[in-house]
């Protein structure tokens, strides 16, 4: 799978849209740990169902990058998650560490 392209698939939707008339979370299109900035072209919003999926999709697009990795691990925090999320995300961040 094209771990890539989905978010980009993902971001484009949300940039091309009006903001959702429900609870939303700016994110960094280019992650900061990689060199991403704070300015507005470089921001999307995205629900908060978005902004998890967008962190795991950069987790699978860089699984060996410490930041991106961290960044998700962040992101599950004490939510409800399956077993094999938690455990490829632990894991990511061991190796990564």
């Amino acid at each position: 799978m094209d771990y890539h392209k989905h978010y980009s698939l993902l971001v484009n939707k949300a940039l091309g849209r009006e903001k959702p008339n429900c609870y939303t979370e700016k994110h960094h299109i280019i992650p900061k740990c990689m060199g991403g900035t704070d300015d507005s072209s470089n921001l999307v919003v995205l629900t908060a169902r978005e902004h998890f999926i967008a962190h795991q999709l950069l987790a699978m697009t860089y699984p060996a990058h410490h930041g991106i990795v961290h960044a998700a691990k962040i992101m599950m925090g004490n939510s409800r998650y399956t077993s094999r999320e938690f455990e490829w995300i632990r894991v990511l961040a061991v190796k990564t560490s």
